[in-house]
């Protein structure tokens, strides 16, 4: 009876080439960056930047690709404060603006076909309790239909710098083409935050919007933000959006002024209990409370080192002053270097455009600064100078001896004024 002895051999080298692959293939982790000491938070995606300088100070997969919900809705928001000026302009709710709304759970304000509503009143009603309707409503004002106003949205996300965002509605109900960043929500919440209006509203907690026919004594709206008490404990938080649905879990942009430092916050798939995002914010923004503080490094205008010029004329030292101010947020354990190279003396001739030196600014060993100082000008070799400088030196270094060779120089110089100026004998006359 013949055996088969190639599947045995052909499964031990599959086998072998599994281990293999197993043991020397390079683990991939998820970007993960944030201070020493920090809170665990749940969010699977996060954001921490300090409007004001930029600074990153947080991020986990923040340039990954992640569903918004209503986050979305603060281009919404922004488009309609922009394009609408009269705030105080009545809009009515139409049956075509309500459409498949409820049938997709979306979140609504409490608006009803027929309502005639005004500009603000959506506003609020987009911003605080999230409805949908009040969506559409503005964007069948400002477009004249929901697909387009879409467009503009993404018009508007390419306009700002987001390159990786693609809206599909308006709402920010589930599509699997409607996508975001942590990265790039940041900048369109930045640029939100620089308009009034959108701040003012950012910052409500509750409002009553005018009568309808449907609530004759108007809606009473509260901050899906403020209604949690994690929210309320939260320091110097100024506001933000929640948004939810199954697949982006519970997301959050957030602003907070804390410790003279403008924050912004985005996290996204928080688990899917009420306050998942809320709380972890609170987390966050307590521990910047706590350990975060804005230093700054360097002022435009301060001195930083004096040069000093041999063999110049009429220029015996450059300043060199800062030209940039630069700040940073740190903690009270980073390693903070100001490191200042320039020489102590320079020799003439000097060219214009000559590197003098630069400073730079670590922490933590992180190159996070660094400017290069040039000279402003020309300065020229003086050989007066030059001489006089070799003969103070000399005096400094040997002054006995200079003393004594000034005696003899002296000596010598009136010796030789002796010789040149002696009075001459007159010759006496011969007579004859």
């Amino acid at each position: 009876m013949k055996y088969n002895t190639r599947m045995p051999k052909l499964l031990m080298k599959l086998v072998f080439l599994f281990f293999f692959l197993m043991c020397f293939t390079v683990p991939v982790y998820a970007e993960d960056e944030h201070p020493e000491g920090t809170p665990e938070v749940y969010s699977d995606y996060v954001l921490l930047v300090d409007r004001d300088n930029g600074q990153v100070l947080w991020s986990r997969n923040s340039s990954e690709r992640m569903y918004p919900a209503s986050m979305t809705k603060m281009m919404t928001e922004i488009i309609a404060i922009e394009a609408l000026s009269d705030l105080y302009e009545q809009i009515t709710i139409t049956n075509e603006m309500m459409y498949g709304l409820y049938e997709a759970n979306a979140s609504m304000a409490g608006f009803l076909p027929g309502d005639e509503v005004t500009v603000q009143d959506l506003l609020y009603g987009v911003a605080l309790p999230s409805g949908a309707e009040c969506v559409n409503a503005l964007a069948y004002r400002i477009d004249g239909s929901v697909q387009a106003f879409v467009d503009h949205m993404n018009r508007k996300a390419a306009e700002l710098g987001m390159r990786n965002t693609h809206f599909v509605n308006p709402t920010g109900l589930h599509d699997q083409n409607h996508y975001s960043t942590c990265i790039d929500l940041e900048v369109l919440l930045e640029y939100c935050c620089q308009n009034d209006t959108f701040l003012e509203i950012l910052q409500t907690k509750q409002y009553r919007t005018g009568s309808t026919a449907s609530h004759p004594d108007g809606i009473l709206m509260e901050s899906t933000v403020w209604r949690f008490p994690e929210s309320e404990q939260i320091p110097g938080l100024i506001g933000g959006k929640t948004g939810f649905t199954y697949p982006a879990g519970r997301c959050l942009a957030s602003a907070a002024r804390i410790n003279g430092m403008d924050l912004v916050m985005i996290t996204g798939k928080a688990p899917e209990d009420l306050t998942g995002a809320i709380r972890d914010a609170s987390a966050v923004y307590h521990w910047c409370n706590d350990h975060l503080y804005r230093t700054t490094l360097l002022s435009a205008g301060d001195s930083l080192a004096y040069i000093t010029i041999l063999d110049a004329k009429d220029v015996d030292s450059l300043r060199i002053t800062g030209e940039d101010t630069f700040t940073w947020d740190v903690t009270d354990t980073d390693d903070i270097q100001v490191i200042q190279e320039f020489p102590e003396v320079l020799y003439t001739p000097i060219e214009a455009g000559q590197e003098l030196g630069k400073v730079t600014v670590t922490v933590n060993n992180e190159l996070l600064y660094q400017k290069t100082y040039y000279t402003p000008e020309t300065i020229p070799f003086s050989r007066i100078e030059h001489y006089k400088r070799v003969l103070r030196e000399y005096r400094s270094e040997h002054p006995r001896l200079f003393k004594a060779e000034l005696v003899l120089a002296g000596v010598f110089i009136v010796l030789v004024l002796s010789v040149l100026f002696r009075p001459r004998k007159k010759k006496k006359k011969r007579r004859y």
